[in-house]
This record gives C-alpha cells, structure tokens and sequence, in this order.
C-alpha cells in the first residue's frame, strides 16, 4: 500500500521553480488527455488570484537518477498545466498577460529571450496572488506502478467531472485499453515517444481550440475533419469509445457486442470478456494489430481525403444518422478487403465514388430509432463490403501493416517534440552551395549517431533524411533545388529526390550509395544489419525521405572501437572514456529492469 503521507502547501513560486528542472512527470499509461478549455484556465487562474480555494493536488514521489525528487502527477495535470502556461504567457486572465518581470526566473527567460513578455500584463499584486499562493499538494512514497495504478483508479473512478470513457480508463492498464489508447493517439496525433513524459511536453501535445496557439487543434483531427465527432465528443474521450468498438469486433468477431454496457465489461479488469480480449491480444500480437488497425485507417483515410474529408454528408443523401456507427461499418468492411482478403485499392478515385451516399443505401438499419445489435453490424459490412469488393485486386509481396507511413512520419515528428534526443533530421548529404559538395562525413556522422541513440536510450531511436527542423533551411533547400517544402507543425518536410537526382540520376542509384557507405562504416556486422535492414525509402506525398530507425539490442554498439553516447539533442555524441566503460555496461544491463522514470 502507498504509505508515508506528506500534505502540504507549496507556494506557486515554488510549483514553478520545480517545473522548470522537470520535476513533474505525467504517466500517460493511465493520465487522461490535457483538454481543458481556454475559459476553464482561465476561470482556474482567476480563483488563485482571488484567494478561493482549490482542490488537493494528489501525486507520487520518486528519485530520478538525474533531477532528484521528482512528482508524479496523479490528480491535478490540467490545472498545473493551466498554471505553468499562464505564468508563461501562453493566454490572459482578467485582460492581461503574468507579468514576466515579477520573479528572477521568468525574467530571465525573458531576457535569454526564451520567453515573450504579451501586452498589456497583470498588475503586480494579482501576480504577487498567484505566486505567492500555497497550493495543498499531498504526496505519497512512491511503491509499486501497481499501488500508482489502484491510487489513480480510486481517485478517478467516482466520475464527478470525468466523462463515461474516462470514467472507463481510470486505471484500466491491461492490454485492451492499453491498444485502445494507441490506436486512439495514432488518429489523433498525440504522440509521444514513451509514456513518461514532462508535463511542459504535454503542452505540444494537448488538444486545444484556436485560441490557444500551442498544442493540437482539436478542428485539425480526423475525428473532426471528417465530420464523424465534434470537439466536445473528442475531448471526452468519445473518440476512444469508437475505436475500442471497432478493435472489439476485429478481436471477438461474433462474440463481440455494440452495447455501451458490453464496452464496461470490458474495461472491468477481471471479467470473462475482459480476459478474452487480453488473450486475443496476447495471441495475435499487439504491434501486429495495432500496425493493421493503423495501415487501414491510413487507406481509410486516402479514400475519404479524395471527396473532400465530410465524411457525413458524403455517406448520406439527406440527414446523416449515427455517423459514428457509419463510420465502423465502413473501417471494418474496409479491414475485411485489405487484412482478412490480403487485397489492395486497385484505385483510390473510383472507389472514392463508390462511398458516394452508401450508408443511405446500405446502412437502413441505422435510419430508425432502435438501437443496433451485432447482428446489425456485420449484416452492414457484408452489404458494404460486396459494394467495394469490386474496387480492390489481389495483393502481392510486401506485409501491407508495413506500408503505412503517412501517420508513421508525421507520428515520428510529433513525438520529437517531447523526447527529441532520441531522434535526429538532416536535409540530405549535399551541402545547400551552388557547388552542391558531397559531405563525406554526413553517413558515418549518422551511424556513429544511430549507435549513440541505441547506447543512450531504450527503444527505437531515429534519423530521417529529407527533413529540415527550422525554416531557414528549408528556405535554403527549396531555393537550391527550385522545390517546395511541405510543412507539417515546425518541420519541413524537404525530401531527397531532387538530391538524389541531381548527383545520382534517380532514388535508387542514391539508396545504392548509402549502403555502400554503411557497409564501410567501422561497426560491427551486427550493428551494420540492425542499420541496414531498417533503412526505409519512404513517400510523404511527392517527397522521397529515408528513415533510418535503429531498436537498442542486449549489447551497447561500438563505433570504430568506441562506445558513444547522446544525452542531448542536437550535439554530436561523445565516446564513454575507456575507465568508465564498466559503469557504463552496468547501468546499460539495469536500465531495461529500471521503472520507467529511469529511462
């Protein structure tokens, strides 16, 4: 059990000052989404300068190797969060914006010029309010993820502010919900790249509106785009209820059910459906499933994208009716052609056509008041999928779960925002000059760098190629070659196919010479296969971009000899000293047992 209670009150200076070194840690294995609402700040903002009073905020205390005491949230993520960004300046409170110049370590934010001072600010003595006011923060030793699980689950679990899918969740750990929640990010694009993340990362990867200017906007989503949920249904989790629906249908197939009381028996750790679900999971694969779930929303998507992304008003002639339902009538017909069958679009216009008003002409069952069965469901998919089958050919070759890789780069860049060490972006190989040099150094440099990732970090680690982290260099790219950058949130995507025609006559003569270079690298034959099998040529819309990927083995990776290492993004890596490669062995042996703060 969690013992050794600590209630106190921490001045907001304080809470501030520690969220600065990081010490307060999000677990999104069990944390809900941050959703508040810009009014929900602020009314949350004004409270604290008006001296009301505010819920306790509930955590889990543990030592970091590296920031020392350290917060786990349990209670209470979206109201710091609402704090750590007002003070920041990300929105106003009364008409005005925190004034950065009050406290030493936002004015010299300010000053270093990481922090913009917004007109008009607050008065002093609301700001001196805010800071200076003890929030009631209870504390507990942190034991084991189980009793952090139970703790979450009972604070959670009474539903007061909660919507009936997080009520759900609280807690819920086991395989199912656990692939729910990913499948969920994946559409959203809430990505991260582990579960422990820094609460100022949860930021970048929040759902907002557009009045706040960081963060995901929820208007951007598939779920929104498409017309198939409204805001408020993504922000409550409404989202997660139709994937959890569909995953459900795929696993059990006929033992599956429709109803809102089957999908609670299923988050009940425990019961029968419970178990059978985690054992279709555990026999099938997770990472198999949830790549199929992804790669057919991926062609999903294409085809939706090719009338115009309203899904609703595309489906039916008149009024749409239960367009969530539509919607996984559609996917699971969809994943019966391209999993089940092992068939392929044979063209994406021609089947865009045949979506034309099809629920109104297959989907009558959903006209009327009475709530669907599974009978309903594959009665539907059947009568949808006899419509399509004429649109899809034979498959041949390549796993088609590998070929999804639209959401896979953009889901790439979207989790570097929150663990950017782990992943590195180059344009090309070619200095940006009229002379276009070869930079000789730019593949070795990018295996030495691949090692260092797999030395440094469990899991996979990145580089892509054809990608530019800041406009100049995009700019620069687009000016020497006579392209055009897409941009998706602070990246450019760039691509290499003019460098690779230009000095290489084509792509393929490009990838030739890489691996000639890889194959020359000083590494071992196990390093160059973990490198060499992993190297993708991947298509973001007309941009070629490579992906390099390398997954940490059960032994470091030496380059020329040396172990390196990189513990910061955007440095090059540094070898470990000779006398300090046995330390180094040991906490690389420890790291993958460690829980995963260490990480």
């Amino acid at each position: 059990m969690q013992n050794n209670l600590n209630i106190r009150g921490e001045p907001i200076q304080t809470v501030y000052t520690n969220f600065r070194q990081r010490k307060f840690i999000v677990n999104r294995r069990y944390q809900r989404k941050l959703v508040w609402t810009l009014l929900e700040k602020q009314r949350f903002i004004d409270s604290l300068i008006n001296q009301f009073p505010v819920p306790l905020f509930l955590g889990v205390a543990f030592e970091h190797p590296t920031r020392g005491s350290c917060f786990e949230i349990l209670d209470g993520m979206q109201r710091l969060e609402a704090i750590t960004s007002f003070i920041e300046g990300e929105f106003p409170v009364e008409g005005g914006y925190f004034d950065l110049s009050t406290i030493a370590e936002t004015n010299k934010l300010l000053v270093e010029g990481r922090l913009t001072q917004k007109l008009p600010a607050l008065g002093f003595e609301a700001c001196n309010n805010i800071l200076n006011y003890p929030l009631p923060i209870s504390t507990s030793a942190f034991t084991t993820p189980e009793n952090v699980d139970e703790t979450f689950r009972r604070i959670n679990t009474g539903g007061v502010r909660l919507s009936t899918h997080e009520v759900r969740q609280a807690g819920a750990i086991s395989d199912f919900p656990q692939l729910v929640r990913k499948c969920a990010i994946y559409i959203r694009g809430d990505v991260s790249h582990t579960d422990i993340v820094d609460l100022d990362a949860m930021r970048n990867i929040s759902l907002t509106s557009d009045e706040l200017n960081y963060g995901i906007k929820v208007k951007e989503t598939f779920w929104n785009k498409a017309h198939i949920l409204t805001s408020e249904n993504i922000l409550a989790s409404r989202d997660e209820e139709v994937v959890a629906h569909i995953l459900l249908h795929i696993l059990l197939k006929n033992n599956a059910k429709t109803s809102t009381n089957f999908l609670d028996e299923v988050y009940t750790q425990g019961s029968d459906v419970s178990k059978l679900a985690d054992d279709t999971i555990l026999k099938h694969g997770a990472d198999i499933i949830y790549k199929q779930f992804c790669f057919v929303f991926d062609e999903l998507s294409k085809v939706i994208q090719a009338f115009g992304n309203n899904l609703a008003t595309y489906l039916y002639e008149k009024e749409p009716k239960k367009i969530q339902h539509a919607y996984q009538v559609l996917y699971l017909a969809f994943f019966d052609l391209l999993m089940t069958q092992n068939k392929k679009i044979q063209n994406v216009s021609s089947l865009a056509k045949a979506l034309k008003w099809l629920a109104t002409n297959n989907m009558g069952r959903l006209s009327n008041d009475r709530k669907w069965i599974q009978a309903d469901r594959i009665q539907m998919i059947n009568s949808v999928r006899g419509v399509l089958a004429p649109h899809f050919i034979a498959r041949e070759g390549m796993d088609p779960t590998a070929m999804s890789w639209v959401e896979n780069l953009q889901n790439i860049l979207n989790q570097s925002r929150t663990e950017n060490v782990c992943y590195d972006f180059k344009i090309g190989l070619h200095s940006l000059t009229p002379q276009g040099d070869l930079n000789s150094k730019a593949l070795p440099k990018i295996v030495r760098t691949l090692t260092a990732m797999s030395n440094s970090h469990t899991g996979d680690s990145y580089v892509i190629i054809g990608v530019a982290d800041n406009e100049g260099d995009a700019a620069r790219h687009d000016k020497t070659y006579s392209t055009k950058a897409i941009k998706y949130g602070d990246f450019y995507v760039t691509g290499v196919g003019a460098e690779a025609e230009k000095y290489y006559q084509n792509i393929d003569a490009y990838q030739q010479f890489m691996q000639q270079i890889i194959d020359a690298t000083p590494v071992s034959d196990e390093a160059k296969r973990a490198i060499q099998r992993n190297v993708v040529f991947i298509k973001y819309y007309d941009k070629d971009v490579i992906l390099l990927k390398i997954t940490r083995g059960k032994s470091p990776l030496k380059y020329d000899g040396k172990i390196y290492v990189r513990k910061i993004a955007n440095t090059d890596p540094q070898p470990i000293p000779e006398e300090n490669e046995f330390a180094f062995f040991a906490e690389f042996m420890e790291q993958s047992s460690r829980y995963p703060y260490a990480i």
